[in-house]
């Protein structure tokens, strides 16, 4: 899976950067008990989720 694409999502909530979260190979993303993209948001070092089709979901 080539994960470029969606490698980077803004937060949020403090609109920094987000980092998708993987395996340790980055070959496969991982998600939430939705089935979301999950990041890790590198300012505020907490998670969220990401669907393009809905709202963000923080997993704090």
């Amino acid at each position: 899976m080539k994960l470029e694409h969606i490698k980077y999502q803004t937060c949020p909530y403090d609109q920094q950067e987000g980092i998708l979260l993987t395996d340790i190979e980055e070959i496969f993303p991982q998600t939430d008990d939705e089935g979301d993209l999950q990041y890790y948001c590198t300012s505020g070092r907490h998670l969220f989720s990401y669907n393009e089709n809905s709202d963000y979901q923080s997993e704090d």
